[in-house]
């Protein structure tokens, strides 16, 4: 299992990314948040597992993104980003490095 938490910005909400892999390429996602936005795609993504070849590698295929575009009014909300990386991390595609945000001043 391969879990991020990502702190969104300034809307304060927190999500909890959970990616278990279940077979080749493939990983069950569930998200923990106060987000009503989230709640709403995490209940969509379900149980069923994810082909994360398709997630990352096949355009305009992607169901995360596909359900982040329909719930989330904000398209610069840094989750679905984190949703990506977090199943890419799971089925051993990339290597668990924080990715990071930072504002210079």
């Amino acid at each position: 299992m391969t879990e991020m938490e990502v702190f969104a910005g300034v809307c304060g909400f927190k999500t909890v990314i959970k990616a278990d892999p279940t077979e080749r390429y493939k990983a069950v996602c569930t998200l923990e948040t106060a987000c009503p936005n989230l709640k709403k795609v995490g209940e969509a993504l379900g149980d069923e597992p994810l082909d994360v070849m398709n997630e990352l590698f096949a355009k305009g295929q992607s169901k995360v993104i596909t359900l982040c575009t329909a719930h989330l009014p904000h398209v610069s909300c840094p989750v679905p980003a984190a949703i990506l990386k977090t199943l890419e991390v799971s089925v051993g595609l990339a290597l668990p490095a924080d990715p990071v945000l930072t504002f210079k001043k």
